[in-house]
């Protein structure tokens, strides 16, 4: 069947040619309208503006040619918002909405016939061949046409554009009316305000700075979008979560081919056989000379399984294992071995040791997996559970390294036999820190145990070395913070002068034995700061002493050229180790810390030189230093 042009024009198969002329065609009609009949519309509201209709007649009528003016605002220089006005001062608050909302609608529905049909009637006639090309380059959004609504020429424009592009019908009916409302209600709230205040001036001026306002608040949230938009073209956003199994195993006897544990973590991940080097403590493999034979039949008796690549390679004991020389003897042995991210590595030895052959576990082939069986006391309830690995550089501790969780950490108490008294001690005083900080039950026990745990008891030995454990795997897996990103830590309580101590001693002190003077030195200043109350930080005190802790070294006194305790240096120091604000975790109960930001210089020398006044071991000394 044919179609009339007519319906041809308003079907979206309509010509969309050269739409840019029908846009110049109609500014060009909206000046002449401009120029003929600007003069002759002023008149006719001022006019309107002064009559008075008495009959619901002369009423009808006059609210009819205030609708046909805002219809007509669409082709002649009709100000709505002064049209908008007038019908509130006319017809009150919800008669000049409805003549407001009425006309809008009706307008809006004008200039959308208008563009859908009229100029592109115009477009046929004139002959002009069908270019797809031709078309607006940006075509207009919802969010324009609403926003425009307010705004005098664009308001019309708009609703003319949105007919030539085909905006649906549907679609533009629900948006316009909408805004409609909403721009009426403005109308008329405003206007009702300000007329009933006699302000026609000011509502005149109002009316005028409406459109104003809603054209500021597109443009900027055309900003926004825009902004966001550049957001979204230019950054890919991803997110995942990674999800680590930790065993930390207590077995005796790990070396024992009857002792299943070290198999059942070897081969936990895959079925065998399964390549495995063993780098361990040089000191542990001479004072244990039967330790190689056990290995050896370890591994000889899992052959099947198992296969151990080289005898085990000694690495330098304490602190000499980390520095780049003894890393890069590391390396060599990985690739000489053939080792890949399917073989395993058992690190045997202190936590020194664990964290030199776990950096380079964490960063040969990215990464390699890992089984730590830590040797002494320190390192089975501390550093062997962390996550934690590193090596010293630029006369820096622990400057280099990496978060890397080993496969599994193995505990075995058989291991700690060949320590000495020294260190079996020194281990013990991690276990006070963190009892100290998290578990005021667990320090009350070691105070209860003290004599027992001064003379390394197996039974209370094994079980601060435990408890110690589980509190650091705690704090690791369920403090949300495992890899350290923020500055709050206080598994690091007595750490910032430890750290110091042990470089200005050139690690004669170990590490426990530095944590165990900085555990003391910041519960004194604490206690000066009225944070830590005079019994708790006796009892801190206390305990280290009774475990045979001397509190006073002598790096703790030493000085630089110009008179500063070196010791304090070491506060700076620790800052910038956290890599931003400072953060000293500071005990004020005992079970609970607390983070401080700022030291009070004075305050801690203060506590310094009171901490080198408790020289003697006899407890009858302790209360004054408290005081």
């Amino acid at each position: 069947m044919k179609r009339s042009r007519w319906y041809r024009a308003f079907s979206k198969q309509g010509s969309a040619e050269y739409r840019w002329l029908s846009l110049v065609c109609f500014s060009g009609l909206v000046i002449v309208s401009f120029l003929l009949f600007e003069q002759q519309i002023q008149g006719l509201l001022e006019h309107l503006g002064q009559s008075h209709p008495a009959t619901p007649t002369q009423q009808l009528n006059l609210a009819l040619l205030l609708v046909t003016l805002l219809i007509l605002d669409v082709l002649l220089p009709v100000p709505s918002s002064m049209v908008a006005l007038l019908a509130i001062a006319l017809f009150g608050g919800i008669g000049g909405y409805l003549v407001i909302f009425i006309g809008l609608c009706l307008g809006a529905l004008f200039g959308y016939g208008l563009g859908a049909g009229y100029f592109r009637l115009l477009s046929n006639r004139l002959n002009i061949r069908h270019r797809q090309q031709a078309a607006l380059a940006h075509p207009l959004s919802t969010l324009s046409l609403i926003c425009l609504r307010g705004v005098p020429v664009l308001a019309e424009t708009s609703v003319v554009a949105a007919g030539m592009q085909r905006y649906p019908l549907r679609q533009f009916l629900v948006v316009t009316t909408l805004a409609n409302a909403g721009l009426a209600l403005a109308y008329g709230a405003i206007g009702t305000a300000l007329l009933e205040q006699n302000a026609w001036l000011v509502a005149i001026l109002a009316s005028m700075v409406l459109p104003g306002l809603f054209l500021g608040a597109r443009s900027l949230f055309k900003a926004y979008r825009l902004n966001s938009r550049n957001d979204a073209e230019h950054t890919l956003h991803g997110r995942f979560e990674v999800s680590y199994d930790y065993p930390v195993v207590f077995t005796d006897h790990v070396f024992d081919p009857d002792n299943a544990c070290l198999h059942q973590q070897l081969t936990r991940l895959q079925d065998g056989p399964v390549k495995v080097l063993v780098f361990a403590d040089e000191q542990l493999l001479q004072c244990r000379s039967p330790l190689l034979q056990q290995i050896d039949d370890y591994f000889s008796a899992h052959a099947a399984d198992l296969h151990l690549q080289t005898a085990p390679f000694p690495v330098p004991a304490g602190e000499s294992s980390k520095r780049p020389e003894v890393l890069q003897q590391l390396y060599e042995q990985l690739l000489q071995q053939g080792m890949d991210r399917h073989g395993y590595v058992l690190a045997l030895g202190g936590g020194a040791t664990l964290d030199a052959v776990g950096y380079a576990c964490a960063t040969f082939h990215r990464g390699i997996r890992l089984i730590r069986i830590p040797t002494t006391v320190l390192a089975q309830n501390d550093a062997g559970i962390g996550v934690k690995n590193g090596i010293n550089a630029f006369e820096q501790k622990n400057l280099l390294g990496t978060f890397c969780p080993a496969t599994a950490v193995i505990n075995d108490f058989q291991l700690l036999d060949s320590l000495s008294y020294r260190d079996q001690i020194a281990g013990l005083a991690e276990a006070i820190k963190v009892a100290a900080i998290k578990d005021a039950r667990f320090f009350q026990w070691m105070e209860q145990q003290a004599d027992a745990l001064a003379r390394f008891e197996p039974q209370a030995s094994r079980y601060a070395i435990r408890r110690c454990a589980e509190l650091h795997l705690g704090h690791i897996t369920g403090a949300g913070d495992p890899f350290e990103r923020g500055n709050g830590r206080p598994l690091d309580y007595g750490h910032w002068a430890a750290h110091k101590l042990e470089k200005l001693s050139q690690h004669r002190l170990r590490h426990g034995e530095a944590v165990a003077v900085g555990m003391a030195l910041d519960a004194l200043y604490a206690n000066a700061r009225g944070l830590l109350g005079d019994s708790e930080c006796e009892r801190l005190l206390r305990l280290l002493l009774k475990l045979g802790f001397s509190l006073c070294p002598p790096e703790l006194l030493l000085k630089d050229s110009q008179g500063r305790l070196l010791v304090l240096l070491g506060l700076e120091e620790f800052r910038q180790h956290l890599g931003g604000e400072l953060s000293i975790p500071m005990l004020s109960r005992m079970g609970e810390s607390l983070d401080v930001h700022e030291i009070d210089p004075a305050l801690m020398e203060q506590a310094l030189q009171r901490l080198s006044s408790c020289t003697c071991p006899e407890l009858d000394g302790i209360r004054s230093c408290a005081q």
